[in-house]
């Protein structure tokens, strides 16, 4: 099953290469100074993700969520009266990218904290450069447990895939599914998402009869997909992004498998694209626009106010990327130094898909959080009740 906010469509040397850059980079942006808003009327956060590229639909997403979370901080008189605007760069979610980027958000002292990449490989790239240059990197969409391994001022509030993985193979068991075949990214993401299922699986007795990675930029998987269903599974289990979990469901019924999927994303764009092949899927959450807390209904009305649609996974981890380190700045300050100590100290952040959470201070990952089941019905995913 995929999850919400990962992964890497780049392959293993790519990262490898980058990661070198930004230890030169890092050694170069070692200096900068502690980041500060006093000068101006606005306090700045810059953003390293995709806007275009074949994950330019996250970057869209995102956007909406941060216009929500701006217009609400702003209306109740932003950071001790200053306003808070975001400084966005382009990554396309390429690791190649995100370290330049991160030397010049480094450099960039009115910048107090940098939200992104998209993906965790990404992510991982820049973070020798946030880390040298002291710069908080809030990763809200990094899921692999690698990620905040990078140093102090790597934090994450997404939950990992060893737990989301763990929770994919509970509730294929709980289904009774006894025999299953997989699919995953053949990216750094993806093959940590494998071995986390592939361990759980063997933990609650289920049999991966087929397994195979699948290359991010391929847009006919159905060789690997005749094999999975050869190998006679009681369900598929795909682990990766939107689009080409759109396309594995797709050609899994152009192949002739009728049985259940567990993969894709809560995307609008997944369900476009996969359309009525996809009925019945299940993934992870955190988050459904049917949840009755007052708080996220009233995030719910102001989001379909605004833009006419429910809001999904990648608008609120967005809106929450926002809304936590405004929280952090208003406590200890609008700097960097700010930043970093609201993350530490705060034991009370608020957020629409996690709800009230801590950070854990050896992991830098929200503490006691866990995902729930969706399961898509009707061209909307709605919770089934399993945690």
């Amino acid at each position: 099953m995929s999850t919400s906010w990962f992964g890497s469509w780049r392959g293993r040397r790519v990262f490898a290469g980058v990661l070198s850059v930004a230890a030169v980079a890092g050694v170069l942006t070692a200096c900068s100074d502690s980041g500060s808003a006093g000068a101006g009327d606005t306090v700045y956060l810059g953003v390293s993700g995709p806007r275009t590229g074949p994950n330019a639909e996250y970057g869209r997403l995102w956007q909406q969520g941060f216009d929500l979370a701006l217009a609400q901080i702003n209306a109740a008189g932003g950071i001790d009266g200053k306003k808070v605007a975001l400084k966005w760069e382009d990554s396309q979610s390429d690791p190649k990218q995100t370290v330049p980027i991160a030397t010049k958000f480094v450099a960039d002292s009115s910048i107090i904290a940098e939200l992104g990449d998209f993906s965790s490989p990404a992510s991982i790239a820049a973070s020798p450069v946030y880390n040298r240059g002291k710069l908080v990197q809030y990763g809200f969409t990094n899921s692999s447990g690698e990620f905040t391994k990078g140093g102090d001022y790597s934090w994450s509030p997404s939950i990992t895939q060893d737990i989301y993985q763990e929770r994919t193979a509970q509730w294929a068991a709980q289904r009774g599914y006894r025999k299953v075949s997989v699919v995953y990214l053949e990216t750094d993401w993806g093959k940590e998402a494998f071995r986390d299922f592939q361990q759980s699986a063997k933990d609650k007795g289920i049999d991966i009869a087929y397994s195979s990675s699948i290359l991010p930029d391929s847009t006919d998987f159905r060789p690997v997909l005749i094999k999975a269903r050869d190998a006679a599974p009681d369900a598929v289990v795909h682990l990766g992004y939107g689009p080409d979990g759109a396309l594995v469901v797709k050609q899994l019924r152009d192949v002739g498998f009728t049985g259940p999927f567990l993969g894709g994303q809560n995307t609008p764009q997944f369900v476009q694209l996969a359309g009525a092949a996809a009925e019945g899927d299940i993934v992870n959450g955190t988050f459904s626009p049917q949840d009755s807390r007052p708080e996220v209904q009233d995030f719910v009305a102001k989001f379909r106010d605004r833009f006419g649609a429910d809001p999904g996974d990648f608008n609120v981890y967005a809106y929450d990327a926002v809304q936590v380190v405004v929280q952090a700045a208003r406590k200890e300050g609008a700097t960097r130094d700010g930043i970093l100590k609201g993350l530490r100290e705060i034991k009370d952040f608020h957020g629409i898909g996690l709800g009230t959470f801590a950070f854990d201070q050896q992991t830098r990952r929200p503490t006691g959080v866990k995902p729930f089941e969706l399961a898509l019905k009707d061209g909307k995913f709605t919770p089934t009740g399993n945690r």
